[in-house]
């Protein structure tokens, strides 16, 4: 062939390269977008890149120019000049013309070879293809194969880091289903002229059965045509054949691609690495492998959609007209969910599917939903295209036995964390081993990808995964080590939640916490550890362990305070059922008073009143309890929001009494804080300064840093009442500082939103506004809907107040949405009135919404 195919190649190779090396996949689409579409596929598109082919005429044509123009457009984003339509036209014309000429020649090989040299070549002249069937289907793998194929393209002859590339990932996550493909398509492409292999290395097959490098050596030249007699019995000697064959086929452009399959150690595989570059070896594993040189391909699981496809596109090959996935969508992607993006679950279900043609999906979606069975469904009596068992255990139960005796007792000791991940902490703690140790196994096991480390420092285990290794844990070898390490988790977690409790409350005088040196680092353990709290109070009280579930619960109400969880509603179900089985009044008035002030913080006091009732009801039964002045003083509170406040001051007045003779001078300033915001509430802010003023001299007198910044808010609430916006502004100013030195972010929140009032009011609206986005910015981050739409709210009365009106709007309709969404629908109601006060000022708004 000459000159004018190989300057097309490189001509749109270069343009390729300038416009970002968009996927082959991403321009395989562009045609598919066009009406009517213009098939392709990557393999053509490889072809033309490597001057392989060129373009016919007609709709290969069309889709030729149109990729040229969309590629014309990318490389001038990034700089690069580009040539007109009409000069494609001319280059393609031109190398069309020579490829007719030379027709009946044999096409060139990606080496550069024309084939006709068979004669300075190896004896074996046939391209020798050793590799499985195609896989009927590939889904949701879009990217890793393209990243493979990339890896595949025989155009890096010169670093030795070209050669190997490893697929990894758990066991059923189809590394080599995506080995296979690409291979094909290499083979299509015709990249590979000295021949495809594939060689199981048997790596997870147990009973010593692995093929080593020499074995595997053995048969590679076995299948490159060298006869059994020339086969050296030396190991040392068949490795040297090994190489020399390929180094033969190197030289003379001949490349190899090598799939070497199910390696379990990097010792099956390194000696078969090729000394020439000019050679590609895919390795699958399910360990990470990292001694071996090369690029690593890690594969997750399937998302929803994907997951979805791969059950409609396997039912639809044995039935294409069965549409059970796209008519029960939704069963279809919880499916998915159900087999954690599996493959190998995903094509367990597809086969028990098609044998059950008239079988609903929610049929399949109860079947799977229960975890103590959901492995047993998860199997079908067959095998895959490759021999392999159709089991989901089973596939686990190979990786399993490769561990160590070490690894083999962590694994299911690790699945007795609660929650979704866990630290490396946590994870000491269930192996009972120190960091270093703890370290080390963790790494192991997620090199053996039954662990994922997703997160910095956090790690977990796919859903399947931890149903097995609960099932390890059940086992008679493991039951009373999984049951103590159980037992040792909660109670760790118990004691750090409190600790981690008391340091967010801490006051001047306090014991310090040896596990906390400020409360910022409590802060952060508590959003760290947060989900794994909430699962911790549920799993002890599964276990038996009602008190320790309870502590747990009760140790979060600090964080439920501070941090808008919607979960806190969940943990307090389970930890009133523990305190209710373990029948101990005082715990009863602990948990009750813990919901009905968490209810209070939701700004429901409506649905909190009642608690503290039945905690009430409870104290006044036993003649008295620690808790009786702090929850009469939340009773009374609750009253107040209520707008009961006759009620609401005689519970005040009577909390007063009890913390008084209990000498308790932080409950005492607490009344008197709550007392200044029922006059407040009652139009007489001028009343309110007295009991403030008395409360900051209590919180200064304690060392209560905290409570001061709290009680400085409230105060320059009460100035703002009195139109007296710079103390107002001032005192917002100071409570702000504290707020971010406890870093109470609910308080920050509020000095940002009344700062930012007060601002408005100065006509400092710059001022203000910055103020209200930042405080909005805040709001979102901790999920506190509530007080968003709060904020909302007066940044639109601000707006209101610079005649912008439909910016104001906008505002209400947004905080409608947050205030409906928090669940207070008495706010909600203002709100809209507010809103449709706004929309008759406000001609171009002229349905309500929200």
């Amino acid at each position: 062939m000459g000159g004018a195919v190989d300057r097309f190649g490189a001509e749109l190779r270069s343009l390729y390269q300038a416009a970002g090396e968009p996927t082959l996949s991403r321009l395989v689409r562009l045609g598919l977008d066009q009406v009517p579409p213009l098939q392709t596929s990557d393999s053509t598109l490889s072809a033309w890149l490597n001057a392989g082919n060129v373009p016919g005429p007609g709709a290969k044509e069309r889709y030729f120019l149109l990729l040229v123009a969309h590629l014309n457009r990318l490389a001038a984003k990034n700089g690069h000049p580009t040539r007109p339509e009409g000069a494609w036209a001319a280059l393609l014309k031109t190398a069309r013309e020579e490829r007719k000429a030379h027709r009946g020649g044999r096409p060139r090989t990606a080496g550069g070879s024309t084939g006709s040299d068979r004669h300075e070549g190896p004896q074996t002249v046939s391209i020798v293809d050793r590799v499985p069937p195609r896989p009927v289907t590939i889904v949701g793998r879009d990217d890793s194969l393209d990243e493979l194929l990339a890896r595949l393209m025989p155009q890096d002859t010169v670093s030795p880091s070209s050669v190997v590339t490893l697929v990894s990932g758990m066991g059923g996550a189809g590394k080599t289903t995506l080995a296979v493909e690409a291979a094909h398509r290499a083979r299509d492409l015709g990249w590979f002229t000295g021949g495809t292999f594939f060689v199981d290395m048997r790596g997870y097959s147990g009973n010593d059965a692995d093929l080593g490098p020499v074995s595997a050596a053995a048969l590679l030249l076995r299948h490159l045509g060298t006869p059994e007699e020339n086969i050296p019995p030396d190991s040392d000697d068949i490795l040297a054949l090994w190489q020399a064959r390929a180094d033969q086929l190197a030289s003379h452009g001949r490349p190899l691609l090598v799939v070497l399959d199910n390696v379990s150690s990097a010792g099956q595989i390194l000696p078969l690495i090729p000394a020439r570059p000019h050679h590609r070896i895919v390795v699958t594993s399910r360990h990470v492998l990292a001694s071996v040189p090369g690029r690593h391909i890690d594969l997750s699981e399937l998302s929803r959609s994907s997951s979805a496809q791969v059950l409609d596109r396997t039912l639809r090959i044995a039935r294409p007209e069965d549409s059970r996935v796209t008519d029960a969508s939704k069963h279809a992607e919880r499916i998915g969910d159900l087999c954690g993006g599996l493959p190998l679950a995903l094509q367990i279900v597809a086969a028990i599917l098609k044998t059950e043609p008239h079988r609903p999906l929610a049929d399949v979606v109860e079947e799977l939903a229960d975890t103590r069975s959901r492995l047993d469904g998860l199997a079908y009596e067959d095998v895959d295209a490759l021999g392999n068992p159709m089991a989901v255990r089973a596939a686990f139960a190979l990786s399993y036995r490769r561990l160590s005796p070490a690894d083999a007792r962590a694994f299911p000791l690790l699945a007795q964390a609660p929650g979704p991940d866990f630290s490396l902490e946590t994870a000491g703690v269930l192996l009972d081993a120190a960091p270093a140790r703890t370290r080390q196994v963790v790494r192991r096991l997620v090199g053996a990808h039954l662990l994922d480390g997703r997160a910095p420092e956090r790690w977990m285990m796919h859903g399947l995964i931890l149903l097995y290794a609960q099932e390890k844990a059940e086992e008679a070898q493991h039951n009373d080590e999984a049951a103590e390490c159980l037992e040792r988790i909660l109670r760790h977690l118990s004691q750090n939640s409190r600790e981690a409790d008391l340091r967010i409350r801490w006051r001047d005088g306090a014991p310090e916490s040896e596990r906390f040196a400020s409360s910022g680092d409590a802060w952060d353990w508590f959003d760290a550890e947060h989900h794994t709290l909430v699962a911790a109070v549920a799993t002890a009280y599964r276990a038996g362990f009602d008190g320790l579930s309870v502590n747990l619960a009760v140790s979060m109400v600090g964080y439920f305070e501070q941090r808008a969880r919607a979960d806190w509603r969940d943990v307090f179900d389970t930890a009133e059922k523990a305190a209710s089985r373990i029948a101990d009044p005082g715990l009863n008035v602990e948990v009750l008073a813990n919901i009905g002030a968490l209810y209070g913080v939701a700004h429901q006091h409506e649905r909190a009143l009642p608690f503290f009732s039945r905690a009430i009801r409870i104290i006044e039964g036993l003649g008295g309890h620690p808790s009786e002045a702090s929850v009469l003083n939340v009773a009374a509170r609750a009253l107040m929001e209520l707008g009961r406040p006759q009620e609401a001051l005689h519970t005040f007045e009577l909390a007063m009494a009890v913390f008084r003779k209990e000498g308790d001078k932080h409950g005492e300033g607490m009344v008197l804080h709550n007392i200044a915001g029922l006059f407040v509430r009652n139009g007489a802010p001028e009343h309110a300064l007295e009991p403030l003023e008395r409360d900051l001299v209590i919180c200064r007198e304690l060392g209560d840093r905290a409570g001061e910044g709290t009680t400085l808010n409230t105060l320059g609430n009460v100035h703002f009442e009195l139109h007296r916006y710079e103390e107002a502004a001032a005192a917002f100013r100071k409570s702000l500082v504290v707020a971010r030195e406890f870093r109470d972010v609910v308080l920050e929140g509020h000095c940002l939103k009344n700062l930012a009032n007060a601002c408005a009011e100065l006509a400092r609206f710059d001022e203000a506004f910055a103020l209200y986005e930042e405080a909005l910015e805040l709001q979102r981050a901790y999920g506190d809907r509530f007080q968003e739409g709060d904020t909302l709210m007066n940044l639109g009365f601000t707006h209101q107040q610079l005649n912008q009106h439909a910016q104001a709007v906008d505002c209400f309709r947004e905080a409608i949405d947050a205030f409906e969404e928090s669940g207070v629908q008495d706010y909600a109601h203002t709100a809209r009135a507010t809103l449709r006060e706004a929309l008759t000022d406000t001609p171009d708004h002229t349905t309500e919404g929200g």
